[in-house]
């Protein structure tokens, strides 16, 4: 059958047609609406950092260090589910894509009661007897990494990693670098494999105690006191101060953990110590007599519920330290977030590396052509406006790339 010139176009506008509608349909639905916000305390405006937001969609993050946030959602209107240990749970229905001040009260404090008997240790002991028997369950999925170094309050290391994770119910077990940036500015010191902290460090190890912020053997370890109690709905979390039993000095640990006084999950920990645990670190002038001065680490681990159990939600480790090179004082500060997400109990056919002392991510992130774009487009956690300008002051002097730390040709 022979088609004539007219009909043949009018099939390919009616299939013209068929293709742009099937186009913009599709468009339509993978479009993403980025709704931000700001979490504050309702009585005295305070922001509040690293809360949990998340959607019927399954969608998650959290508010940065500013309490801002940003989370995409496939439509309007959308409901936002916001927590927080201290502010409890509430639900916030999105009319409209607008910044928006999201303002949480605070859950009440209650006064312990008198238990007899040590009743902290008593909860310690239980919340690490169930982290025992649900140590062998294993989660997967994704975190990103962010790590910045402050000398005399000025950025002079950057670094951003996305990695594939394999984590228990107290720890990382394993990553895999997916795509990483960084970059340096000339100083003093130099912080090579700072993300070891984050890997190594958990609450419980079945292998060896040696990195176990709570131990097999805990109530010979530390002394364990209620500082508070917090009601939320019906569930009451108690607050419990712990100190090592050594004597005071640069070898104390101390802490605090937050547990739910009825089924015994651990909701949040954080751990300091001023003692020496080997962090690597670069010097530019080797010769150079230096002394380090009041130094201190921070660890904080939080921790959510996921389908099939209860997994780590973000890490934070945090090291202060004063250096003394001659009459100079040189004040440094290294913090780093690792937040969790995507986590699932489907294993994935992925090699994770273990934490290990001689370990250096920046040789792995060297094979990742930077790609600004990229990381413009997957921030996972809103950056403060603080760390934008550090990356852009590092982007203005070509320090990203695969010459890491140096200028690009």
């Amino acid at each position: 059958m022979l088609i004539s010139i007219s009909q043949l176009n009018i099939h390919m506008k009616k299939y013209s047609y068929t293709l742009l509608i099937l186009l913009l349909s599709y468009l339509t639905s993978s479009a993403q609406i980025a709704l931000k916000g700001q979490i504050v305390d309702a009585e005295t405006g305070e922001k509040i950092p690293f809360a949990s937001i998340s959607t019927k969609e399954n969608r998650n993050t959290l508010s940065n260090e500013m309490g801002d946030f940003s989370i995409p959602v496939s439509e309007l209107p959308a409901e936002l589910i916001i927590s927080h240990l201290s502010y409890g749970k509430s639900n916030f229905k999105m009319e409209e894509n607008s910044d928006h001040v999201f303002r949480l009260k605070a859950t009440p404090i209650i006064l312990p009661e008198v238990h007899v008997g040590n009743y902290a240790r008593e909860l310690v002991s239980h919340a690490a007897q169930k982290l025992m028997e649900n140590f062998c369950l294993k989660f997967y999925g994704k975190a990103i990494y962010r790590q910045s170094t402050q000398i005399n309050q000025q950025t002079s290391e950057w670094q951003e990693i996305i990695y594939a994770t394999k984590s228990s119910n107290s720890r990382l077990e394993g990553t895999a670098v997916l795509k990483g940036r960084y970059a340096a500015q000339e100083a003093v010191y130099k912080f090579e494999d700072f993300s070891y902290f984050t890997k190594a460090y958990g609450l419980i190890d079945l292998d060896t105690n040696k990195h176990a912020v709570i131990s097999l053997t805990s109530s010979d370890l530390y002394n364990y006191s209620v500082a508070n109690l917090r009601k939320e709905g019906d569930r009451e979390i108690a607050e419990i101060h712990f100190t090592n039993k050594l004597p005071a000095g640069a070898n104390s640990k101390y802490g605090t953990v937050f547990i739910d006084t009825d089924t015994y999950d651990i909701l949040k920990i954080t751990f300091f110590t001023h003692s020496d645990l080997g962090l690597k670190m670069k010097n530019k002038h080797p010769l150079w007599v230096m002394k380090m001065v009041n130094p201190k680490y921070e660890f904080e681990i939080s921790f959510k519920d996921v389908a099939g159990g209860r997994s780590i939600e973000y890490l934070k480790v945090q090291y202060q330290v004063d250096y003394h090179l001659k009459k100079e004082i040189l004040p440094i500060h290294v913090s780093s977030l690792t937040y969790l997400y995507e986590t699932s109990t489907q294993a994935t056919a992925m090699n994770y590396e273990k934490a290990n002392t001689g370990g250096n991510d920046r040789e792995l992130i060297k094979k990742f052509a930077y790609d600004p774009e990229y990381w413009n487009r997957n921030t996972v956690i809103e950056r403060t406006p603080e760390q934008n300008r550090a990356i852009q002051n590092l982007e203005g002097k070509g320090a990203f790339g695969n010459a890491l730390g140096t200028k690009k040709n």
